[in-house]
């Protein structure tokens, strides 16, 4: 249940009576995203369109297929991968047997990671799920027309009809495309930003493919957002909103880290970070999120972290349960691990980190999730974003639009265009 996952405030450095005093600032905010379009990324968590949507399109899939690979880049990318990452068995594509999928997500252009990629592919037995909510994303249409030639190079025929999709808006040169060679067309909202469409046929196609229950992730989110509506400050959403904008503006905290101890949500983090980054670095304003892999990083992190700028805000993302045990030898050293599992020395490092970084007077928030669930991980994409839309409104910027962005296309494409 989303009503178990748990956000402890009890040491962010903000009295909650200060955070208390957004809360008419925030109502307005959820009000505005209520009456405009700009809300249309909760709204589509209600949808039954979505899964049917995608339900129908999974019942077409080709006989004989055996990978799913989603070309997309950022949030046309980062979602799908953060779901089938933290939902399916760790090493999922080492070990899935037919008629399960592998996944694959190149998320960018490299030329050697990408060739790498298509040398191992079969053109009759590999699934093709575009994603463009513009449809002239340069990345996306440069990963396209790359696979389409490199499988005609080699002299195999793609039968493009049945195993390519296209995920898009109401318009663009991908929308163009794929009516004209009457290709599998899913929708993107047109008022849902590619950051924002987790819970569209861009985020859910390729896990609920590979053996995700979707619906239970719709349904986790659902609750989140119930959760949210509840109370003056929106729930966990609009508390963290307030704390993480009041320790950037009032407290000189603009670096926002968040620890993930729980290697099956890292992706997690990677998707957040483009979501807070995206959506609010604008107008020179907005925090600096890092994503930091615990234990991993106290090894290259945590030194600056400790004595280090008193710049930071940090945010521990943990689970109570984990799907594995693993055991240590009774004949371990030092005597503390001996008959331990891997879980408790996992679950000590995060509390140490925790007491150490108190000790030094840094401010920290707790996430836990009793375990890793769909509903779980429904939820907490679920508060992220609504967290990032109210803190745009605190911030007095569009969380929604992305000019700087815009910009660095418009100069590839004049560079190409040379």
């Amino acid at each position: 249940m989303v009503s178990e996952l748990q956000v402890d405030l009890t040491h962010a450095g903000v009295p909650s009576a200060e955070l208390q005093s957004h809360a008419a600032s925030l109502g307005k905010a959820l009000a505005a995203l209520d009456e405009t379009p700009a809300g249309d990324f909760l709204r589509i968590v209600h949808s039954p369109a979505v899964l049917r949507e995608i339900r129908a399109c999974a019942k077409r899939r080709p006989p004989g297929v055996t990978d799913v690979v989603q070309l997309g880049i950022g949030g046309s990318s980062l979602g799908a991968q953060a779901l089938c990452t933290a939902l399916l068995p760790s090493r999922h594509n080492q070990f899935v047997r037919r008629p399960g999928l592998r996944f694959h997500f190149p998320d960018n252009i490299d030329p050697d990671s990408f060739a790498a990629l298509l040398r191992g592919l079969h053109p009759k037995r590999t699934l093709v799920h575009v994603v463009s909510k513009s449809g002239g994303t340069l990345e996306t249409q440069a990963q396209l027309h790359a696979l389409l030639e490199w499988f005609t190079h080699e002299g195999r025929r793609f039968p493009l009809r049945q195993n390519l999709v296209v995920t898009t808006g109401p318009d663009g040169s991908l929308r163009e495309f794929a009516e004209r060679e009457g290709l599998s067309i899913l929708h993107l909202p047109e008022h849902v930003p590619g950051r924002y469409s987790v819970f569209t046929a861009s985020g859910l196609l390729v896990p609920a493919l590979c053996g995700v229950p979707v619906g239970r992730i719709l349904k986790g989110a659902r609750e989140m957002e119930a959760r949210c509506r509840q109370d003056s400050m929106l729930g966990p959403a609009g508390q963290l909103a307030a704390l993480h904008f009041l320790q950037d503006r009032e407290q000189g905290r603009s670096i926002h880290v968040e620890l993930i101890y729980a290697d099956a949500l890292l992706l997690l983090g990677a998707w957040f970070r483009q979501l807070w980054a995206e959506s609010l670095g604008k107008k020179k304003r907005g925090p600096t999120p890092v994503v930091a892999r615990g234990t991993t990083d106290q090894h290259s992190q945590l030194q600056l972290y400790m004595e280090g700028p008193d710049d930071k805000l940090y945010t521990f993302l943990c689970v109570d349960r984990f799907r594995s045990r693993v055991r240590i030898s009774k004949r371990a050293t030092p005597a503390s691990l001996a008959g331990r599992d891997l879980g408790d020395i996992f679950a000590a490092e995060a509390r140490g980190t925790q007491q150490a970084l108190l000790e030094r007077g840094r401010p920290l928030i707790e996430i836990r999730l009793p375990r890793v669930s769909p509903e779980a991980v429904g939820g907490l994409l679920l508060l992220q974003q609504l967290q990032t839309a109210l803190a745009g409104a605190l911030y007095g910027v569009d969380p929604f639009t992305q000019p700087g962005v815009e910009a660095g296309k418009r100069a590839a494409l004049d560079i190409l265009a040379g």
